[in-house]
């Protein structure tokens, strides 16, 4: 038999734990409390107290009160107590005296773990009574930290709390958070059977499978914070030693906002601080968010009103690089990348861009050589069939790019020719600017090019079905998602790059898989785009894009290999305006090179009035330094960091057999094989676009699942 003070529903058990002890014959008493023990001859009495339920005590469960004169005995043979637990400290009482708290506890000090003797450290359950196995490490993680002190230091300083705050426990968070989710059951877990139960104490439940175990933890709704160990913001509210207090007024919640097809603004989290606003005023220029107040509520939204995607925002996603707090924050892919990867009949090809190897290389220590074959045996051991590496895509772009530009030059064609390999640029084009579309080169950007070449040539090459080939880039870049979700990029319904993950998505995939980078082996990239030029690799940074076609104008223009000039470091730079002038046979070639939209804006709008800027072509990247600063690549932590990424990507260049992208034989393949020769009918078809303003007949790329 089994007495407890509460009700059934009050118990401290899970239902099935309630239901199994009852199919093993024990007898559940309900509203009993013992009294007093006693013997009689050879067997014991239990005295009891009938009892009911009261107010709620500090637990939140009802306090049971004794009902008088509802005294009854029951008779037993043995009788064990389980009602509490408290730490056995009778072994310390002669070898180490150390001081006990008024529940028997040891005493510590709490923001240094020291006991009352010197030299004594202390954490878990002997400090704070019955608690969990997670309390019991963190209490051994801080003993640790502090004995380290006062070894290596001979003093303890103590460690602040982490600030912490909590929006309550489950039944306080809004149901509607959790209407779009699935109900599931929990799956039941393996036991013996009951009457094999009876006749021993073998272990009853035989544990999951790993299948049964991994539908079991999807069931998690993971409803706290993701970024809750990483979190600056929380960070430095513990360095202040700030505490959370409730507030006095509640703020009502409201809905999170979907007007994007992968940017999520949630104002419950939304601290005011302004940094979204002016990372898209001040960093990249469009201006688009500003502050709100409607119903005495501080938020941010649209400048007018409009749902982001109306309005001029360029899905550069710096406003969600910005935000400290997550309210501002982006829709990840990589759930989809890794069914892919999971499913034995998908051949998985994915291909990674110049700028996310130099943030993974400086984030693992490897050097500019090493970079490469580093990220091409992380992509192998995620789980990736095929990697290429995305220069070969940027090599293809300089051969159509320049011949466009040499053709224009050569035709009296519109100028001046204005890039289009960064979708944010682009995207400004179509919704501020549509009267520049015709200084826009054709080409698509490295990742749509890479995209129609994997489906089309490689697809062909190797004999694979496109329903069975699944394609996924790596970029620093958010714009690449909105770029790769658009409907002329999905021919016949299939999109040229089924997946875009960036650089942060990509290290958040190897923690998910606890995969350790230094037990990574070097690898290299497949066929048959295995080749890459410096020239490629040189794209990731501002200035590379018209650095990489001028190895190739001035070539093309002289007739002549060049041997001397292969780098223009006039064009380098992390300044937002540069430019150069190149003379070659006679032909002088003017570049400019802005990044950062907002130091575009005077150079778009003598463009657009028709006055003669100087320049025959402009390259522009929306971000301040170009792509190593995109927003899918973490925040530089430190001053200077920019720069050293800059320095791996021409690092790996000045190292490069090939530093010409038309001196590549992969490129030279191609085109041998498949597309003929720069600017040909296949290219066209393949490799270049059309643009058009964005208005009420723009079709929007749909918006990506919920994360």
């Amino acid at each position: 038999m089994l007495l407890y003070r509460r009700t059934r529903e009050e118990m401290p058990a899970e239902p099935h734990e309630v239901a199994d002890a009852e199919a093993e014959g024990v007898e559940l008493r309900f509203l009993a409390a013992p009294t007093a023990i006693r013997q009689i001859g050879d067997g014991l009495s239990l005295r009891c107290l009938e009892m009911t339920l009261g107010e709620p005590d500090r637990s939140g469960r009802r306090r049971p009160i004794a009902v008088e004169g509802s005294d009854f005995e029951l008779p037993a043979s043995m009788i064990i107590g389980a009602i509490g637990q408290s730490t056995n400290t009778q072994f310390l009482y002669n070898d180490l005296p150390v001081r006990l708290n008024k529940w028997g506890d040891v005493d510590v000090d709490g923001s240094t773990m020291e006991a009352s003797e010197a030299k004594i450290f202390a954490g878990g359950d002997c400090v704070t009574g019955p608690a969990t196995v997670i309390e019991a490490v963190a209490a051994g993680r801080r003993a640790a930290w502090a004995m380290d002190q006062f070894v290596t230091r001979g003093y303890v300083r103590g460690e602040p709390a982490a600030y912490n705050c909590s929006r309550g426990s489950l039944e306080d968070l809004g149901r509607d958070e959790f209407e779009a989710r699935p109900r599931l059951v929990r799956h039941p877990m393996p036991a013996v059977p009951v009457p094999e139960r009876m006749t021993g104490f073998g272990e009853v439940e035989t544990g999951y499978t790993e299948a049964d175990a991994r539908a079991e933890a999807a069931r998690c709704l993971r409803c706290g914070c993701k970024a809750r160990f990483v979190c600056d913001l929380r960070k430095v509210a513990t360095r202040q030693l700030v505490t959370f207090t409730e507030p006095l007024h509640v703020r009502p919640r409201v809905p999170i906002v979907r007007d994007h097809p992968f940017i999520i603004r949630d104002h419950n989290k939304c601290i005011s601080c302004g940094r979204c606003v002016a990372a898209c005023a001040e960093i990249e220029g469009p201006a688009v968010l500003a502050y709100q107040f409607r119903n005495g509520h501080l938020t941010v939204g649209t400048h007018d009103g409009r749902p982001l995607i109306d309005t001029d925002c360029v899905s550069c996603g710096q406003c969600v690089t910005a935000c400290p707090c997550g309210a501002l924050d982006y829709v990840r892919e990589r759930p989809g990348v890794f069914a892919a990867i999971n499913d034995p009949t998908k051949v998985v090809v994915g291909f990674v861009a110049p700028a996310p190897r130099s943030v993974l290389a400086a984030r693992y220590g490897k050097s500019p050589e090493e970079a490469s074959p580093f990220v091409a045996g992380l992509m192998r051991a995620v789980g990736f069939d095929r990697i290429f590496d995305f220069s070969f895509a940027a090599d293809l772009t300089i051969m159509e790019e320049t011949t466009e530009f040499l053709n224009r030059i050569g035709s009296g064609g519109v100028m001046p020719q204005f890039t289009s390999c960064c979708p944010g640029w682009v995207n400004l084009v179509e919704k501020r600017y549509p009267g520049l579309i015709p200084h826009l080169s054709s080409c698509k950007s490295r990742q749509q090019m890479m995209g129609a070449t994997v489906k089309t040539h490689f697809a062909q090459r190797y004999g694979i079905s496109l329903d069975d080939l699944y394609v996924v880039s790596i970029v620093p870049c958010l714009a690449k998602k909105y770029e790769a979700a658009r409907p002329e990029f999905a021919p016949e319904g299939i999109r040229d790059v089924d997946a875009v993950l960036t650089t942060t998505e990509f290290m958040e995939m190897m923690e998910m898989i606890r995969l350790n980078p230094d037990e990574v082996a070097p690898d290299s990239f497949d066929e048959p785009y295995a080749r890459v030029t410096g020239a490629g690799v040189i794209f990731g940074a501002s200035g590379g894009v018209a650095e990489a076609a001028l190895r190739m104008a001035v070539e093309k223009l002289t007739g002549e290999k060049q041997t001397e000039q292969l780098e223009f470091h006039a064009v380098r730079g992390l300044e937002g305006v540069r430019d150069a002038t190149v003379t070659a046979a006679g032909t002088t070639v003017r570049v400019a090179v802005i990044s950062g939209l907002g130091n575009a804006e005077p150079l778009i709008r003598r463009v657009i009035a028709g006055e003669d800027t100087g320049y025959d072509l402009v390259e522009i990247m929306a971000c301040p330094g170009g792509c190593i600063d995109g927003a899918g690549n973490p925040a530089p932590a430190k001053v200077g960091e920019l720069r050293e990424r800059t320095e791996v990507l021409f690092s790996i260049d000045r190292s490069s057999k090939y530093r010409r992208s038309q001196e590549n034989p992969d490129i030279h393949r191609l085109y041998d094989d498949f597309y003929g020769e720069p600017n040909s009918e296949a290219a066209h078809h393949l490799l270049h676009t059309t643009y058009a303003a964005f208005g009420d007949h723009a079709v929007v790329p749909p918006t990506m699942p919920i994360n």
